[in-house]
């Protein structure tokens, strides 16, 4: 008996430990997808609707969508229009509705990730300085990191506009979970 339970935790165990790895699998299969269906809304071919089957978002979302870069630490990822639990598991995401690149305060969420590189997962070595680049609709909007802090999950007044200024704010969580890192940006260029 002692055997028979022996292995049952074994497989649980096994199956906890595989679950992340599954999991990742599908969201990059997701996001390899997106990236493809983009490619091919920016072509502007005529897109066959095949190839626009089982896309883990809708064709208008995937046509709001933007890109960030942040070169200092190799980000370059998808900004989807909209944050849901599902979107924020592919990609970066507004947390605003109905935001412009260059005005007010731009501002994105995402996870912060547990393997390197995905998401945010690097976003706390962004320094005062680095650069960070937008690319929506043909243009690129530059912003220069001006700070980041850390902050409780409830201090939302971060995401404020403010008159006259042209800001953006990066969100995730901190390794613990327990509250957020806010990384703040000014628009330099555009």
């Amino acid at each position: 008996m002692k055997k028979l339970i022996g292995l049952v935790l074994l497989i649980a165990g096994l199956a906890f430990m595989a679950y992340p790895f599954l999991e990742e699998g599908k969201q990059a299969k997701d996001t390899r997808s997106l990236e493809r269906a983009l490619a091919l809304i920016n072509s502007g071919e005529p897109a066959d609707p095949a190839d626009l089957d089982n896309l883990p978002v809708s064709e208008e979302a995937l046509e709001n969508t933007i890109r960030i870069e942040i070169p200092s630490i190799g980000i370059d990822q998808l900004v989807l229009p909209e944050t849901t639990a599902e979107n924020l598991n592919l990609a970066l995401t507004q947390i605003k509705p109905d935001q412009t690149p260059g005005e007010g305060n731009f501002t994105i969420a995402g996870h912060r990730g547990w393997r390197d590189g995905r998401h945010f997962s690097n976003l706390s070595k962004v320094k005062k300085g680095d650069r960070v680049i937008l690319q929506a609709n043909d243009k690129e909007y530059i912003y220069e990191v001006t700070g980041s802090e850390v902050i409780p999950p409830t201090a939302v007044d971060v995401l404020n506009d403010r008159p006259g200024k042209h800001e953006l704010t990066l969100i995730t969580c901190t390794v613990t979970g327990a509250d957020r890192l806010a990384v703040k940006g000014k628009l330099i260029d555009e």
